[in-house]
């Protein structure tokens, strides 16, 4: 039987013959900004690469929100109110699920705090409604259906007490392409286009229709996304029709990015 120190001393020695050369450093894309027609849109990022803030930019306004994190998930986003930093909306987790929307506003005593909320109920792992409540009263509420991991179909009712009264659909559809919300961390895109449903989608949007509760078309938005060689999304396009005028409007976005070393 060899010594227990010469077995110690093998081993080290196996492992120190082992090429243990380092993998390629893969960089990491961050969309920094989002330029319209009239606007710009810039994202900053904290040292654990979260979106940290975001600062809309038009002719004689800007407009910027702060983001504070919790164990990968926002908590709070905040606006300047007063040349105050106040709490906008804080947000409710359930495991991995965006649970509650809480909106923050003077209350009948003047202070500052959750005056409404939005509750999102799920089945399985995919949102299936929000409900929005206002002044402790539900009023609205947003019914999804889903088909391989997309939005198709957004129905929106009103309530009476609990009469539900259906007001209009908006159906989606999609390309085979990554959606833009995949660039950061989940809910943010969710959270930072005001609660647009289809940014939950697996695939990008290239089409929505609204409809009205009678099944006539209101109006269209068909989007052309472009892509870099990479793949990542440069530009989008937006014909919006709008058929009760009728009307019809063109819009382009661009997307810019920076490489960032994990």
């Amino acid at each position: 039987m060899l010594p227990a120190t010469l077995l110690v001393a093998l081993a080290a020695c196996s492992k120190k013959d082992v090429n243990t050369a380092p993998g390629p450093v893969i960089p990491v894309w961050k969309l920094t900004e989002i330029a319209g027609s009239g606007f710009t849109t810039v994202f900053y990022y904290n040292p654990a690469g979260e979106p940290s803030a975001w600062a809309t930019h038009a002719p004689a306004i800007t407009d910027s929100t702060t983001v504070s994190w919790v164990n990968g998930k926002p908590r709070f986003t905040y606006l300047f109110f007063n040349q105050q930093q106040r709490i906008d909306k804080s947000y409710l987790f359930s495991g991995d699920h965006l649970t509650r929307i809480q909106y923050h506003n003077f209350d009948h005593a003047g202070q500052w705090t959750v005056t409404d909320y939005d509750s999102l109920v799920y089945e399985g792992n995919r949102l299936a409604e929000l409900h929005v409540v206002n002044a402790g009263a539900r009023n609205q509420l947003f019914r999804l259906h889903w088909d391989n991991g997309n939005i198709t179909r957004c129905d929106s009712y009103d309530l009476h007490g609990e009469t539900e009264i259906l007001t209009e659909t908006t159906a989606y559809a999609y390309n085979s392409e990554p959606a833009l919300a995949n660039a950061f961390q989940p809910w943010f895109y969710f959270i930072y286009t005001k609660h647009q449903f289809p940014v939950l989608s697996a695939n990008e949007l290239i089409r929505e229709e609204r409809f009205s509760a009678t099944g006539n078309l209101r109006w269209r938005n068909t989007y052309g996304p472009s892509y870099q060689r990479e793949g990542r999304l440069e530009r989008m396009t937006r014909l919006h029709e709008d058929f009760s005028l009728p009307a019809t409007e063109n819009s382009a976005k661009n997307y810019v990015y920076r490489q960032k070393h994990p």
